[in-house]
């Protein structure tokens, strides 16, 4: 069950890489007021985690310590939506906060269910 779970996680970084990219004037005016260089930014580390979602998707068994690098990754970015929610920076228009909490509840989905998934620790 933790293949399809990191490849969704994979197709959301690739589609909002892409789109932070490709569209950050316009996503970031659908949010509020996101300076365009911080979802440039972010758009391409968003590609470089979703090639490597997938990357981990690809084995017969990712590590443990691999699955919890991107389970951190899915709560700093939920806690950072939070965050800026709540201090009102850059997330301001009614649409971008209902897009905004929609992606940081897919994000913790796939996180908690990587964490259910994750294969367990091994000694060394």
């Amino acid at each position: 069950m933790l293949k399809p779970i990191l490849i969704a996680n994979a197709a959301s970084c690739l589609g909002f890489g892409a789109l932070f990219l490709l569209e950050a004037g316009a996503t970031a005016t659908t949010l509020g007021s996101v300076p365009v260089i911080v979802l440039q930014v972010l758009g391409a580390g968003l590609l470089v985690n979703g090639l490597h979602l997938l990357w981990a998707a690809r084995q017969d068994q990712p590590s443990h310590l691999l699955v919890l690098y991107f389970v951190a990754g899915d709560a700093a970015w939920v806690l950072a939506t939070l965050v800026l929610l709540a201090s009102g920076i850059w997330i301001t228009t009614t649409l971008g906060t209902i897009l905004a909490l929609s992606v940081a509840a897919f994000v913790a989905v796939c996180g908690l269910g990587q964490i259910r998934y994750a294969p367990m620790a091994t000694a060394p």
